[in-house]
């Protein structure tokens, strides 16, 4: 596999990474096995959970185990509880968010030792979205911990963080899977882990869950959006594994879908490289290609 790995290190590649709550674990082993085959990318594009592991793979380039560690850690945590009326009394103390972001962000801090973007070994790009204008803001530099808490920020639930003299929120929200941002940075190729929303059978677990599901579903069609518009100007190639977590906010299940997703991902690499060595574009879910782009 070395020599045909060779073809990669003239060009610039760029890893994008999507958001989708607890299944963000299913994105490590991914990244583990790119790292086993001494592929790495000239720089990172993470929205929302992508924006965590994509930031942990910045400044960790060689070395991430720490990185599902830190997800099984998880296991016995919720992101948010089901009480009304803490979820009301939330509402009426804090006004923007039902829930708080300390949590995640004593989390984060432990990983973090330098906060400061332009720190990390592979150029990092953490995508928000900015609740003046609308739009989409990518943050290159400045403070790490904050500009992942905003990308994480799902609004109503997390509060916005102030960046910039600007409130920003989840980067899902106008972006599901930013190739734009990877292209106009300068990639010659691009590969992504997308977990978005796939169709299945689902069951409300209240408003947080059906909250959550109804974002991922609208950040899903523009993601769709995305790959049509941008997927055909640089070589792309998309892994969506299809391993879910069984709730957006719950991570008991973290340990099981780590394992499926490190059988899966040796599996779906290789389905994208094609017998030059090269990658082969194209939009696969499990180990069968779905489009080609």
């Amino acid at each position: 596999m070395t020599a045909q790995l060779s073809t990669f290190e003239e060009r610039r590649l760029a890893l994008v990474l999507s958001g989708g709550g607890a299944s963000g674990i299913v994105q490590v082993p991914f990244i583990e096995e790119l790292i086993r085959r001494d592929i790495h990318p000239d720089l990172i594009v993470g929205a929302s959970v992508g924006a965590v592991n994509g930031a942990f793979l910045a400044f960790h380039p060689h070395n991430i185990k720490g990185l599902a560690e830190l997800w099984i850690e998880l296991r016995d945590t919720r992101l948010w509880h089901r009480n009304i009326l803490r979820i009301t009394r939330n509402l009426l103390t804090r006004g923007t968010s039902v829930y708080s972001n300390r949590f995640l962000r004593d989390l984060f801090k432990q990983h973090v030792t330098i906060d400061e973007i332009t720190a990390s070994e592979i150029p990092l790009y953490i995508v928000t979205t900015s609740l003046s204008s609308g739009s989409k803001r990518i943050f290159s530099r400045g403070q790490l911990l904050a500009a992942v808490m905003a990308s994480i920020a799902l609004p109503g639930l997390f509060p916005p963080v102030r960046l910039d003299g600007d409130w920003c929120v989840d980067g899902g929200l106008s972006s599901g899977l930013d190739l734009e941002t990877a292209i106009l940075q300068g990639a010659t190729h691009t590969i992504a882990v997308d977990l978005g929303v796939q169709p299945s059978p689902y069951e409300p677990r209240g408003l947080v869950d059906l909250l959550a599901r109804s974002m991922e579903i609208a950040v899903q069609e523009r993601t769709k959006a995305e790959i049509d518009q941008f997927g055909s100007i640089v070589p792309t190639v998309v892994w969506r594994p299809g391993l879910r977590a069984e709730s957006f906010g719950s991570f008991h299940d973290v340990r099981e879908l780590y394992a499926a997703a490190k059988e899966l991902a040796p599996v779906m690499i290789d389905q994208a490289i094609g017998p030059n060595g090269d990658w082969a574009p194209g939009v696969y879910e499990g180990v069968v290609p779905l489009a080609k782009v």
